[in-house]
C-alpha cells in the first residue's frame, strides 16, 4: 500500500471512532455511571433474620408484612411461607444497576414518581431503608428505581418489581388444611344434601355397607385432604358467603380422631369453604369442590 494510500485509511478509522465516541455520547453508552452512595448499598444484608418489617405501598393498598420468631403475617393474616422465601431469594440476587436518567421530568415516564411507584420500605436490623420501583427496564427482569428524596434513576436488576406487586391475598397462606391421608380410615361426605360415608378395608376403600366406590374419587378426595389449596379469600361482605352451608367432609383416623372437617358452602361453582379450627374463610374453586366432595352418584361404579 502506498503512503497516500495508507494515510486515506488512517484518516478514515479516526472519523469512524470519533463518529461511534459522539454516538455513544449522545444514547448515553459507553459511559455509564454505576451507583454509589446509599442506593448502592440499598439491597446489602437483607435476610430472612436480619429484617423485621416489609413495607409495601401501590395500587393495592398498603401491605405489611411482619417477622414473629420465624413466622410471618400480612397485614395480620398468616402469609405463605414459600411466597415470603422467594421474595428473600429474589431481594439477594438483587443489584443496583446503572445510573439511567437525572431530570425528575422523567420520572412519570419511567413509573418512579411517588404517585405512580410502589414504595418498598424495609427494616434492616433496626434501620429503615425505602425505595420507590417503577415500571419494567428495558431488559428482563429488571425495573426502574430510585430513592424518594433523590431525582437519580437507576436500573435495579433481579425480580424485585414481581414481588412488590403482589397483591394482599398473593401473600396470605391459601392451605385451608393439610393432613396425613395414611391416617384416614374413615371418610365422611355430605354433599348439597346427599350423605355417604367411605372405609378403608386391607387394599381399597367401600362404601360403609361394602359396596364398591369408584377407586379414583376417593384418590381425588384423600389428595385434596393432603394439602387443600384455596382460590383465594371470602371477605366480609362478600355475597358468595351468603349462601348457607352445603356440605361437610371429615376424615378420622383409626383410633377415632378428627383429623379434618371441612364445610362448603351451598350453590353452583365457586363455593365459600371453612376447616376446623380456623376462622377464615376461603373460595374454593369448582374442580377442587368436585374433587373434594364428589356426588354420592360419582361415587357409583354403575352410575
Amino acid at each position: 500500500m502506498s503512503e497516500r494510500g495508507l494515510k486515506r485509511l488512517v484518516g478514515a478509522l479516526v472519523i469512524v471512532v470519533a463518529l461511534w465516541a459522539i454516538t455513544s455520547l449522545l444514547s448515553g453508552g459507553g459511559g455509564s455511571i454505576a451507583a454509589s452512595g446509599a442506593i448502592a448499598g440499598f439491597f446489602d444484608e437483607i435476610t430472612p433474620t436480619s429484617v423485621d418489617v416489609v413495607r409495601l405501598d401501590g395500587s393495592d393498598g398498603p401491605i405489611e408484612l411482619l417477622r414473629e420468631d420465624s413466622a410471618w403475617t400480612a397485614n395480620g393474616f398468616e402469609a405463605d411461607a414459600a411466597v415470603i422465601g422467594r421474595m428473600f431469594a429474589a431481594l439477594y440476587d438483587v443489584e443496583i444497576g446503572d445510573l439511567v436518567a437525572t431530570n425528575p421530568a422523567n420520572h412519570d415516564r419511567m413509573g418512579v414518581s411517588q404517585d405512580s411507584a410502589v414504595t418498598f420500605e424495609v427494616q434492616v436490623s433496626g434501620e429503615t431503608r425505602t425505595i420507590l420501583v417503577g415500571k419494567t427496564g428495558p431488559r428482563f427482569a429488571t425495573a426502574y428505581g430510585r430513592l424518594p428524596d433523590e431525582d437519580e434513576v437507576y436500573l435495579i436488576e433481579g425480580d424485585l418489581r414481581v414481588h412488590v406487586t403482589r397483591r394482599l391475598d398473593d401473600w396470605r397462606n391459601k392451605q385451608i388444611v393439610a393432613i396425613d391421608t395414611s391416617r384416614a380410615v374413615r371418610l365422611e361426605v355430605e354433599r348439597d344434601g346427599d350423605a355417604y360415608t367411605l372405609v378403608r378395608g386391607d387394599s381399597v376403600w367401600t362404601f360403609e355397607d361394602g359396596a364398591e366406590a369408584v377407586a379414583f374419587q376417593v384418590r381425588n378426595i384423600l389428595a385434596e385432604l393432603s394439602s387443600l389449596i384455596a382460590a383465594g379469600f371470602v371477605m366480609e361482605g362478600d355475597s358468595l358467603y351468603a349462601s348457607p352451608p352445603g356440605g361437610v367432609i371429615s376424615a378420622y383416623s383409626a383410633d377415632g380422631v378428627t383429623l379434618a372437617t371441612v364445610t362448603i358452602g351451598e350453590g353452583e361453582g365457586e363455593r365459600w369453604v371453612r376447616a376446623s379450627g380456623n376462622d377464615v374463610v376461603y373460595r374454593l374453586s369448582t374442580f377442587r369442590v368436585g374433587r373434594l366432595a364428589p356426588t354420592r352418584e360419582a361415587m357409583d361404579p354403575e352410575s
